[in-house]
């Protein structure tokens, strides 16, 4: 439910405890229609689909309608992702015949950010632990997140969702079950009289007992904009017809991207943007073997594709191992994982031997690394937090240990104090691009937040201002900041 910003985050959560009952909002006044297009768009296909109650007697799903009346600006931010995202989910929900108001969850859990992260290592549109992930059948790991993958995490929310259906037999119930577990939903259930429903239950956490009002407000205003004095923005609210923007094209194996880029004239940006779950600079090794393409172009790109031979697909190396290298040397100077290695030569054990040759999978282009993905972009310094050591630094930012050691005069088993900045060889100072032409330059800083941090005192200790830690980050400068959460901060000569 948070995305990485914590714009959405705040806003979310600024809604009133539904346990005290808020004082009844005034009337809307009505709004004039907001389309006069005879031909039935987006919103008259999610609308008819439309099968849940949505309680509009409950004071709770009221106070969640008068809150998104109160913030237009979440709905300005959220539609244009919405137009992006919501015909592709709304194809699969509706293709299962699933309720159409399941479509709109992700806009509750994710703000409909893939990057979302919550403060409980939740990840995606759908905002999965990993656990659940992993039950799934969701990859994590060092090739590829797929929580982030708005098709496969699309797919494992609604096997989920179905099962708990299955388990309840009520949809009000298999939603509260995604928000805080079956487990707990199950206890409450047991507790409470025969026949009870979702508003029946008693002491479910504070969080599921909004989420639900929430999804059914969001589906009311859905429904009817303009009965609840609400105007939905963009292509939506003129009730457009909209189509997916993105197809998943099958790959006969693991591809470089910068491979995927030359056979379909698309750029290295426009492929990450479009495959928010690829961690590296190729497709997963292990499969499934597709990528996600822009869906006007989605045969063409396939045909071009399917004639990039095997050759082609992987730029290959062969590596001699020198002395003293282990597998782990070799896959941090390649960028590549242990696993991949071992996979690849038939390797039962890590054990190497110096002479022996090892075939390697390299990016063809050194710049085929994704962006925002927690390596440095553009940026000199990495702060060190705790329980960092200098081989995890090396392996999360791609920058081989010994080069990282070398840049800063460290020994291998030298101690790292949190708070030391580390340069990044790879890259130099930037400008400021929130000034103009002429400004001095900047150093970009990626700060992880420690427990205890507050933008108060992140903003002393680098010498810039709260209020400039907010603008660089989309944050409200009164927002919460919680531990593992990334903050850009463009520090001046003194910072």
């Amino acid at each position: 439910m948070l995305s990485p910003d914590g714009t959405d985050a705040a806003l979310l959560r600024s809604v009133p405890d539904w346990l005290v009952r808020p004082p009844e909002p005034a009337p809307p006044e009505p709004l004039p229609p907001q389309t006069d297009n005879p031909l039935p768009g987006f919103l008259d296909t999610l609308r008819a689909n439309f099968v849940l109650d949505h309680a509009l007697e409950r004071p709770q799903v009221r106070a969640e309608i008068a809150w998104v009346r109160r913030n237009p600006e979440f709905l300005d931010r959220v539609i244009p992702r919405a137009e992006r995202h919501l015909p592709g989910i709304c194809e699969v929900v509706l293709a299962r015949g699933m309720p159409g108001e399941l479509c709109l969850l992700p806009v509750i859990e994710s703000a409909l950010n893939p990057f979302a992260r919550s403060r409980s290592g939740a990840v995606g549109l759908w905002q999965f632990i990993p656990g659940t992930a992993r039950r799934y059948d969701l990859k994590i790991d060092w090739w590829a997140d797929e929580r982030r993958d708005p098709v496969a995490s699309t797919d494992a929310a609604l096997r989920y969702l179905s099962d708990l259906h299955g388990m309840f037999g009520d949809w009000l119930l298999a939603l509260a079950a995604y928000n805080c577990g079956e487990h707990q939903v199950a206890r409450r259930l047991d507790a409470a009289p025969d026949g009870s429903s979702f508003f029946d239950l008693k002491r479910l956490p504070r969080e599921t007992r909004a989420y639900v009002p929430r999804l059914l407000a969001f589906a009311a205003i859905f429904a009817d904009p303009d009965a609840h004095g609400i105007r939905l923005p963009g292509r939506l609210g003129r009730n457009e017809a909209l189509a997916a923007t993105y197809a998943p094209v099958t790959l006969a194996g693991q591809m470089d991207l910068s491979r995927v880029a030359e056979a379909s004239a698309l750029t290295l940006e426009e492929l990450y943007r479009l495959n928010p779950g690829l961690n590296q600079w190729a497709t997963h090794p292990e499969g499934p073997h597709r990528i996600l393409v822009p869906a006007a172009r989605s045969e063409a790109l396939g045909r071009a594709l399917a004639q990039v031979t095997p050759e082609e697909r992987v730029r290959w190396v062969r590596h001699r191992i020198a002395p003293n290298e282990t597998l782990g040397h070799i896959a941090l100077r390649y960028r590549t994982d242990v696993a991949t290695l071992m996979r690849t030569n038939d390797l039962a054990r890590t054990l190497i031997r110096t002479g022996d040759t090892l075939l390697v999978p390299r990016s063809g282009r050194s710049a085929g690394l994704p962006p925002a993905r927690g390596r440095p972009q553009r940026s000199s310094v990495y702060v060190v937090q705790a329980g960092d050591s200098l081989w995890e630094i090396s392996r999360r930012l791609g920058v081989p240990l010994e080069t990282l050691m070398r840049e800063n005069g460290m020994r291998p088993k030298e101690l790292l104090r949190i708070g030391r900045r580390l340069t990044l060889p790879s890259a130099g100072a930037v400008a400021d691009p929130t000034a103009g032409s002429g400004t001095t330059q900047r150093e970009t800083v990626r700060y992880r937040v420690r427990r205890g941090d507050s933008l108060d005192r992140i903003a002393r200790e680098f010498g810039v201002s709260v209020r400039d830690i907010a603008t660089w980050n989309a944050l409200d400068p009164n927002a919460y900041i919680f531990p593992n959460q990334e903050l850009v901060l463009r520090l001046g000569a003194r910072g």
